[in-house]
């Protein structure tokens, strides 16, 4: 009897334990900090970054793929790294869209009355390293758009 007492008290103890951020989670990418308008951010694979009032999320979801120039080597063209970034909005569904480093493709675009923009990829391919896509950060700058 007192060992289902013990047992049902642990029980009880972990099911009540809280999450200490007072960030929602969105398919499983942990909201880990928050956003300011205007000021870069830097969101690592699977992370995101909120914006509590409105509700507002921006997740990097992956960097789909990575040709840029490795430093050590002499390329022909600059190459590029794509982002893929995930948008949730309260008053609209989850919005997916890619963002690229080349200047040659897209480096930002305007979605939910926000504009994002696409500032780097890190690391920077090395011959000497291999980027696991764990390790990749994104830095992008957030704008509220006037309409």
């Amino acid at each position: 009897m007192k060992r289902l007492i013990v047992i049902i008290t642990i029980t009880a103890f972990i099911f009540s334990c809280e999450k200490t951020s007072t960030f929602p989670e969105y398919d499983n990418m942990d909201v880990t900090t928050s956003f300011v308008l205007n000021n870069p951010i830097i969101l690592q694979g699977g992370t995101c970054a909120g914006d509590l009032q409105t509700h507002t999320y921006i997740c990097l979801d992956s960097v789909m793929n990575d040709s840029r120039c490795p430093e050590g080597v002499e390329c022909f063209w600059e190459g590029n790294a794509e982002a893929r970034f995930k948008f949730v909005n309260p008053d609209e569904s989850q919005i997916f869209f890619n963002l690229n480093t080349n200047r040659n493709f897209t480096r930002d675009t305007t979605i939910g009355g926000y504009k994002f923009t696409l500032n780097g990829i890190y690391p920077y391919p090395s011959i000497k390293s291999i980027i696991l896509h764990k390790n990749y950060r994104a830095e992008i700058t957030i704008e509220k758009v006037t309409r």
